[in-house]
């Protein structure tokens, strides 16, 4: 698989790491579009537009913009079969993945994934790679929308806490978290990254891992 996992994207770890990641695909990939999945609605494209502009530095030509509620586009399911990579967003874990399911574009994703589409994950979207969002908790997200299937996509064998501080402010919730939990975990600071192409993987920053 070809995936990248990040807290934050406004850092140079974040940049290095996208930058060594693209560099490491095919660069007949960048004719293709990146499709920007929101996590939420982002009608004046405020989350959108910078992410779009970093892509179009990084070499990609087009970034489209899909949404998955009120405005969720009827072709969506074919603009992800013509991407050359998905970015998918940071924001509201619980929303996020509740959204992915009910248009079914979550079991999509997995199965571009094993075909080899790129897929960059930001904070919530990073977490939704892994095989639960149960550690969003760790970061302060709350299920407001009742979201009782919180299965991710098991893109990856452990579980993630983007936005850790150094040093880390709720280690006790976190470690009790982990007695709990049959998965690593990975603890990701604003200028970590993790970085797979294939089955080779690299860590930018300095990530911990709790075994």
């Amino acid at each position: 698989m070809n995936l990248v996992l990040l807290s934050n994207t406004a850092s140079l770890e974040a940049m290095n790491a996208l930058t060594f990641f693209i560099g490491n695909l095919s660069k007949d990939l960048l004719s293709l579009p990146v499709i920007y999945i929101a996590s939420q609605p982002d009608p004046k494209r405020v989350y959108f537009t910078p992410i779009k502009i970093m892509y179009q530095q990084l070499g990609f030509k087009q970034v489209d913009y899909i949404e998955l509620e009120d405005d969720f586009q009827a072709n969506a399911s074919t603009l992800l079969e013509k991407a050359g990579l998905i970015h998918l967003s940071g924001g509201d874990t619980y929303r996020f993945l509740t959204g992915l399911k009910q248009r079914g574009i979550d079991k999509q994703l997995r199965c571009l994934a094993e075909e080899g589409t790129a897929i960059v994950g930001v904070s919530a979207g990073a977490m939704i790679m892994t095989p639960s969002i149960d550690s969003a908790i760790l970061c302060g997200d709350q299920n407001t929308v009742g979201l009782t299937d919180t299965r991710g996509l098991h893109l990856v064998s452990f579980l993630m806490v983007p936005h850790v501080s150094e040093p880390i402010s709720n280690l006790s919730e976190i470690e009790i978290f982990k007695l709990q939990s049959d998965n690593e975990l990975l603890l990701c600071k604003d200028t970590d990254a993790v970085v797979i192409n294939g089955n080779k993987q690299q860590t930018f920053g300095t990530p911990i891992w709790l075994k």
